[in-house]
């Protein structure tokens, strides 16, 4: 794959107000094209200037002045990208970030594709690539917890359990052809239930790395907890009080929340997508019935639901039809309303409960259990270790399912007296797709599969 000779520039900072914006140039020409539009008081020319230093200027347009900058100098190869770079800082905003943007390109610098300095990095050699994807795991963290586990992939943990795999796949394959290449040499007593034995520890290892990756996908993706229940019953004051801020509007009048709302929570670390959704009930009000049309879409979606009652009054037949319409889901009853006398408990009410609690959404009681249940469900009662986590994308853990079906049927042919040429073949199966996941044979496709999720820029 051939690594690109021109020079990309782009914005490297949200455009908006803001104290700080950046536009960042990459590539042979960066220091060249970015002299053009430099002006220092000092007379201080960036080709002249050593690495990885700061200077004070302006840009020009011309004649023209257009802010007042600092400009860093980095040159090759000790760089993000390993090419020459300019990062010039300036002030945030869309005026002057663009019009200094449009400058480096107008004197021979491209604008920059998606993920386009990220991916030099990879095209020449400074990154691999479980740390591209690390780059943008760090990027969309929604909790500290998920940007630690992705700085540890950055850092190459993920990298050094696939090479210990790799390695050992190879160690296996070279005595596995000494076998073919010379089977009249002499091997060793116990040689054949040592290779049993190494594949199926390698098989274990790649199994759970795939188990770790689901904990993975919920600190990447977070899980949709949607909120149920027939009106009133004080879905809107609980999706607040997880919130902890007046997100949704809450009255006295049944029917006040027309549409589902969506918003991000972090429990123990792991993030959680909160919606709430319309009450559930017959209306002839067609901005309601939309609402309500959009909660039955969110239930289909639901990792988990709250059910809510308002434990203050008898359970009535729409609470039961709400109940028995979520056969098969994962649910939690929730009794609200606890602050008041009950007159009603889950006993009288049809469904099957992953776990029930008597709440009070308007003054917080049983949250606390709530909050620590939802755990409990998700992780078996506890946080993964930090150390533990893997953040696994959907072809990553095609690759490592491919290679342990490849290592399964090697050790079931090693049991069954299969020949040693076939076992070979399955342990080369296993092992090329460990080089595809450290991105030895990455093809085309798939660089451009990873990238297309970047934004321009980084």
């Amino acid at each position: 794959m051939l690594v690109p000779d021109d020079t990309i520039a782009a914005i490297s900072t949200p455009i908006g107000e803001g104290g700080i914006g950046i536009v960042r140039a990459s590539g042979p020409h960066a220091i060249a094209i970015a002299e053009k539009i430099f002006f220092s008081p000092a007379g201080i020319r960036l080709a002249a200037v050593a690495s990885h230093t700061l200077h004070y200027g302006f840009i020009v347009d011309g004649n023209q002045r257009i802010d007042e900058v600092l400009v860093a100098v980095m040159r090759a190869p000790r760089t993000y990208t390993r090419e020459d770079i300019v990062e010039i800082n300036c002030h945030s905003g869309i005026v002057p970030l663009r019009w200094i943007l449009n400058l480096l390109l107008q004197y021979g610098a491209r604008l920059a594709e998606p993920g386009e300095f990220t991916k030099r990095a990879f095209l020449n050699g400074r990154i691999n690539l479980n740390q591209v994807k690390a780059v943008l795991d760090v990027v969309k963290a929604k909790t500290e917890l998920g940007l630690e586990t992705a700085i540890s992939h950055l850092t190459g943990r993920f990298s050094a359990l696939i090479a210990s795999v790799k390695d050992e796949l190879s160690r296996l394959l070279a005595q596995i052809e000494v076998e073919i290449d010379f089977p009249d040499a002499d091997i060793e007593p116990g040689s054949q239930q040592e290779l049993l034995d190494s594949l199926i520890s390698l098989h274990n290892r790649i199994e759970e790395m795939i188990a770790r990756g689901k904990e993975g996908k919920i600190l990447r993706q977070g899980l949709a907890i949607v909120i149920l229940g027939k009106t009133n019953v004080g879905k809107s004051t609980l999706f607040n009080a997880l919130l902890q801020e007046e997100r949704a509007i809450v009255t006295p009048i049944p029917g006040t929340t027309r549409d589902t709302l969506e918003e991000t929570i972090a429990i123990d670390g792991i993030p959680f997508r909160l919606i709430d959704t319309a009450g559930l009930r017959c209306s002839d009000d067609v901005v309601e019935q939309a609402g309500i049309e959009r909660t039955k879409r969110a239930k289909e979606i639901a990792d988990l639901i709250l059910f809510v009652i308002d434990r203050s009054l008898p359970i009535t037949a729409d609470d039961q039809h709400l109940a028995a319409d979520l056969t098969g889901k994962r649910v939690i009853l929730l009794q609200n309303k606890s602050d008041l006398p009950a007159a009603t408990n889950n006993i009288e009410l049809d469904g099957k409960w992953e776990k029930v609690y008597a709440i009070s959404a308007q003054n917080g009681t049983g949250l606390t259990a709530l909050k620590k249940g939802i755990i409990d469900l998700c992780f078996s009662g506890a946080i993964p270790e930090r150390s533990g986590i893997l953040l696994l994308n959907t072809w990553e853990e095609d690759l490592l399912r491919h290679a342990a079906r490849a290592i399964s049927r090697a050790i079931e042919g090693l049991q069954t007296g299969y020949s040693i040429d076939m076992i070979s073949e399955e342990i080369r199966t296993a092992y090329l797709a460990s080089t595809q996941l450290q991105g030895i044979d990455a093809t085309e496709e798939l660089l451009d599969r990873i990238f297309a999720d970047f934004c321009i820029g980084k």
